[in-house]
C-alpha cells in the first residue's frame, strides 16, 4: 500500500472525526452566564425564577434566571407569554428589565423585545398547552420498633397525589397512624388513626378555581370512629411552580361525626385549607406547611384544625427525608380526650 493512499485514508478519518465533533458541538443548547461561564447541554424548561438545564456531566441542574445572560438553542424553543401566546425562538438575551427573543430566520432575524413579566415559561410542559396531564406525588413512611424496657410498634404512613390538566386538578391525601403496646404480650392498640381527603378544582382563570371537597377520618385517641366532610369550595392559586407553590381554599361543608361513647353529631361548617411549599438554599431543602380546618356555624367555639409543618431534604433517585411537626386541635373532642395533640416525625419517602 502506497504512502499516498495511507495519507489519504488518515485525512478522511480526521475529516470524519472533525465532522462528528462539530455535529456534537452544534447539537447542544448553550447557556452564557453573567459571570462569563459557558454551559452546554439541553434546556428542559423555565418555570418562574429558575431554568432547568440538563448536562451530560451533572444531570439536571437549576440555574437562577437572573444569572443567565443568553440562551442559544440548537432547535427553536417554545416560549409561552403571560397572555398564553406561543413564540418560537432560537436565542434569548436576558437583561435586568428586557428579554429579547430571536425569531425569524438566519437571513432575516426578527428580534422581539419583551418585559420580564411577559415571559411565563420556556419550553412549557404539555399540560400547560392543553395537551395531556401531569401526575405528581409523594409517599412517606416512618416505623419505630422498641424491645426491652419498652415493647412497642409504631407505624406512620402518608401519601399525596396531584393530577393536573390545564383547567382541572384532582388532589388526594391519605394518612395512617397505628401504634401498638406489646408489653406483657397484651398487644394493645394505643393509636389507630387515619384520614383521606380528596379535592377537585376547576380553573376559571389562571388563579381562581372552584370545586368540591370530600374527606373522611377517624381518630381513636379522640374517641371518634368516623367523620365525613363534603361541600363546595372556591380557591385562589397564588403560585404554582417547582420553586414555590401556594394555594388557599374556602368551603361550606356538611359534617357528620360518629363517636364510640357519645351521640353522633351533624352540623354545617365553614372550611379552609392552605397549602404552601418553597425550595430554599438552591434546593438543598424544601419548607412546607399544610393546614385545613372547620368551624361550626352552630357554635363558633367548635373549631377543628390540623397542620403539617416541616422540612424536606431531597436525596437521590427521588428519595426524600423529612422532619415534621403535626398539630391537631379538636374543640369538639370527646369529654375524656385532649383537645390538642402534637406529634414530631422523622420520615423517609419517595417523590415523583
Amino acid at each position: 500500500m502506497s504512502s499516498a493512499v495511507t495519507l489519504t485514508r488518515w485525512k478522511n478519518l480526521a475529516l470524519l472525526l472533525s465532522t462528528m465533533l462539530a455535529v456534537a458541538t452544534v447539537s447542544a443548547d448553550e447557556l452564557l452566564l453573567r459571570d462569563g461561564s459557558r454551559i452546554l447541554g439541553t434546556v428542559v424548561k423555565k418555570d418562574d425564577g429558575a431554568l432547568e438545564f440538563e448536562t451530560s456531566y451533572a444531570g439536571k441542574i437549576m440555574v437562577k434566571w437572573d444569572e443567565i445572560e443568553e440562551i442559544r438553542a440548537d432547535e427553536p424553543m417554545k416560549v409561552m407569554l403571560s397572555n398564553d401566546e406561543i413564540v418560537l425562538t432560537t436565542a434569548i438575551r436576558n437583561t435586568a428589565d428586557i428579554v429579547t427573543l430571536e425569531t425569524g430566520t438566519v437571513d432575516e432575524p426578527a428580534p422581539v423585545e419583551l418585559a420580564q413579566s411577559e415571559i411565563a415559561y420556556i419550553k412549557p410542559e404539555d399540560w400547560r398547552l392543553g395537551k395531556g396531564y401531569k401526575l405528581t406525588g409523594r409517599a412517606n413512611f416512618a416505623y419505630e420498633r422498641q424491645r426491652g424496657n419498652s415493647d412497642t410498634d409504631e407505624l406512620d404512613f402518608d401519601a399525596d397525589l396531584t393530577y393536573r390538566r390545564l383547567k382541572d386538578r384532582f388532589v388526594a391525601y391519605a394518612e395512617l397512624e397505628r401504634d401498638k403496646d406489646n408489653e406483657k404480650n397484651k398487644d394493645v392498640t394505643t393509636a389507630d388513626n387515619w384520614q383521606l381527603s380528596t379535592r377537585y378544582h376547576r380553573f376559571i382563570t389562571k388563579k381562581w378555581f372552584y370545586g368540591g371537597v370530600l374527606a373522611a377520618d377517624a381518630d381513636d385517641k379522640a374517641d371518634r370512629e368516623l367523620r365525613l366532610v363534603a361541600g363546595p369550595l372556591v380557591g385562589y392559586q397564588f403560585f404554582e411552580s417547582r420553586p414555590m407553590n401556594l394555594r388557599t381554599e374556602l368551603a361550606i361543608t356538611r359534617v357528620h361525626e360518629e363517636y364510640k361513647n357519645e351521640s353522633d353529631n351533624n352540623y354545617t361548617a365553614a372550611g379552609w385549607s392552605i397549602d404552601f411549599d418553597k425550595y430554599l438554599l438552591d434546593e438543598f431543602m424544601q419548607f412546607y406547611h399544610r393546614q385545613n380546618g372547620l368551624m361550626s356555624f352552630n357554635d363558633y367555639n367548635d373549631i377543628v384544625w390540623n397542620t403539617w409543618t416541616g422540612l424536606r431534604f431531597p436525596l437521590v433517585y427521588g428519595l426524600v427525608a423529612s422532619t415534621e411537626l403535626q398539630t391537631e386541635y379538636d374543640g369538639d373532642a370527646a369529654s375524656d380526650a385532649d383537645d390538642l395533640d402534637t406529634t414530631y416525625l422523622l420520615k423517609l419517602g419517595y417523590q415523583w
